[in-house]
């Protein structure tokens, strides 16, 4: 059942608009923006609750609580059918980076015609939706957007279904305090992923080169995954340009990549199903 959610989830990502109030994230910011009004209007049990929240774990559970009562719905109704249709609009809803997406076209479009002001822009709305703060070329941002947008929601999903997915795009999307306690969480959900979606840059790239530096990534830790992420990548495939005015054709071979990458964890996930292992 989770391998067809799954293909038919991401079909239907790159043919169907979502509404934008389906995204996740926009669930998420109500959920939090209720709960907001609902600790001003005072109470003792709100202020317990607003209390219990000034605490990382009280903010985690809290935030997560919508994908803890959807998860608990599905299973007390025991419907195949409503799970296969949740895990594809869960998928689908967690996957949607239309931000991203439209600035990488509009970023491709400027560098073909030579237009470095509105490449300049794109590359920041794609920055932007990337969640990185510091300087970084395109093909490291893209390669992050595919492992929170689309790799993550997947392995979590394998993992732990509905409420997998659910939650880490709950943790991923939620307004937050910046504090070193939130950047440590942050860490721990996108280690495993970023460290199993490297190892199909293993098989779909430059092994013999790319093994030292997954192995590097694995035992140095806690490492920063986007640099994880990119080391990697750089040495499983070739991202340096043919000359310095071409700046989209790093973009392409990431995004090749990052397409067999997703393609052989879908061939790898399928043959697990047929053999009876998932």
């Amino acid at each position: 059942m989770q391998l067809l959610a799954i293909l038919l989830a991401y079909s239907l990502e790159r043919s169907v608009t979502l509404s934008r109030n389906l995204h996740w994230r926009r669930i998420v910011l109500r959920w939090q923006q209720w709960q907001a009004k609902k600790t001003q209007l005072g109470g003792d049990s709100q202020e317990k609750i607003s209390e219990w929240r000034q605490h990382l774990l009280g903010e985690v559970v809290w935030a997560i609580l919508p994908a803890l009562i959807i998860t608990f719905v599905v299973l007390l109704v025991d419907s195949f059918l409503l799970s296969f249709v949740v895990g594809v609009l869960a998928l689908l809803a967690c996957m949607q980076c239309g931000q991203a997406r439209k600035a990488y076209k509009a970023y491709l479009e400027a560098a073909n015609l030579g237009d470095t002001g509105a490449t300049a822009e794109q590359l920041r709305q794609i920055r932007r939706a990337a969640g990185v703060h510091d300087a970084a070329p395109v093909h490291d941002l893209l390669a992050w957007i595919h492992l929170r947008y689309y790799f993550a929601p997947l392995f979590y999903y394998v993992l732990f279904g509905i409420f997998g997915v659910l939650a880490y795009a709950t943790l991923r999307d939620m307004k937050h305090p910046h504090s070193k306690a939130w950047t440590q969480l942050q860490l721990i959900i996108n280690w495993l992923p970023t460290r199993i979606m490297t190892f199909g840059f293993l098989m779909v790239g430059n092994f013999g080169k790319a093994l030292p530096v997954w192995l590097s990534s694995v035992g140095n830790t806690p490492q920063n995954n986007f640099a994880a992420l990119s080391k990697v990548a750089a040495a499983a495939e070739q991202l340096e340009p043919g000359h310095e005015d071409d700046v989209t054709s790093t973009a392409l071979t990431t995004v090749a990549l990052l397409k067999r990458n997703l393609l052989f964890f879908i061939v790898l996930l399928a043959v697990m199903t047929i053999a009876g292992w998932f």
